[in-house]
């Protein structure tokens, strides 16, 4: 990212008609929280995670080089997308962390502080917007592989984050609505230009980050545990971007080269029924159940389909290999799985 291009992303919030619109609304309702007093808390508890979550938003659409949609009504609710709510975390951990220091330490302290968590942050939020897990951005190995992928353009967004407090203190002489107005805006700009650093190397799609692991564990595992996990992190990267085909993809042509595909096929399925929305498992589940039958091993697959059906009681393997499926439940004894598969 050239000078020229940060000044773009910095100034894209004015140019931008929708995410002006937005940041006027989100100035209007949190001025009005700020003037309702008990009712103010209230409307803030509404505000904020909308704001939150829209904040991610225009990171993840700078970095596919979009436009940020304004917030829908679903931004203001807590439920669904736990992940966007996230960098709420860090904001509060920050002020905290700011005032704590200011007031032990002095000024001198609390700026020290202040850059540090501002060197860091940016790496935090973009990893987050990648992966969509709040677990791999606060994974130190994954937001320095990023800084490093991005290499000096990552730091625009540090810089971007310093102007977000200290522009509303140089302008404290305007009124307070003005200076709320200002760090706003240069909210919505670091956000945007978050994103905007990864979009030269198209990291949003490619980046590969490991999943943390704990030092005594990372000592037992296995290289090929290891390379499992990476491919399980970003085969996750995928899904969670709504792109389950790639995902799958990317697990089964690691398949195809594992030495030990047996407990290669059982580890993915799960890795993959510990993921917050198991749909993902369940398509899996299905060349899993065919791979079982295919090999003659009736009594895993009777267990596969169990606890696939447990999750979605309407699951069902292939067409061309639910015969097979009703034989293995025969075999095994189990006579109810195997009416409950001729309904189907």
């Amino acid at each position: 990212m050239s000078f020229r291009e940060y000044l773009e992303e910095l100034s894209y919030p004015a140019r931008s008609l929708g995410m002006m619109m937005s940041l006027i609304t989100f100035f209007l309702l949190l001025s009005l929280a700020k003037l309702a007093s008990l009712l103010g808390i209230w409307l803030a508890v509404a505000v904020l995670p909308a704001l939150f979550r829209y904040l991610v938003m225009i990171a993840e659409a700078r970095a596919r080089g979009e436009d940020a949609q304004p917030p829908g009504v679903e931004f203001f609710t807590l439920v669904g997308n736990f992940w966007t709510l996230f960098p709420a975390i860090p904001a509060v951990l920050y002020a905290l962390g700011y005032q704590y220091v200011a007031t032990e330490f002095g000024p001198a302290a609390a700026a020290a502080f202040a850059f540090g968590a501002c060197a860091i942050v940016p790496a935090m939020m973009a990893v987050l917007v990648i992966t969509h897990s709040p677990l791999q951005s606060l994974n130190p190995v994954a937001f320095f592989t990023l800084i490093m992928e991005t290499g000096n353009a990552y730091w625009y967004a540090p810089l971007t984050l310093l102007l977000v407090f200290f522009v509303p203190e140089l302008l404290g002489w305007l009124p307070d609505f003005l200076q709320t107005f200002a760090m706003l805006y240069f909210l919505f700009a670091f956000y945007a230009v978050t994103g905007a650093i990864t979009r030269e190397k198209n990291l949003i799609d490619d980046v590969y980050i490991d999943d943390p692991l704990e030092p005594e564990v990372e000592k037992q595992v296995s290289d090929l545990e290891k390379t499992r996990v990476g491919v399980l992190s970003h085969a996750y990267g995928f899904v969670s971007r709504g792109n389950r085909e790639g995902g799958l993809k990317h697990v089964f042509a690691w398949l195809q080269q594992d030495p030990d595909p047996d407990a290669a096929w059982a580890w993915f399925f799960e890795g993959m029924m510990n993921w917050e929305n198991n749909d993902s498992a369940l398509y899996f589940a299905q060349q899993y159940v065919a791979r079982l039958l295919a090999t003659n091993d009736p009594l895993r697959a009777n267990k596969v389909i169990l606890r696939c059906r447990t999750i979605n009681e309407r699951f069902r393997p292939f067409a061309d290999d639910l015969p097979a499926a009703i034989d293995a439940a025969e075999r095994c004894g189990n006579r109810e799985l195997a009416e409950s598969l001729k309904r189907l």
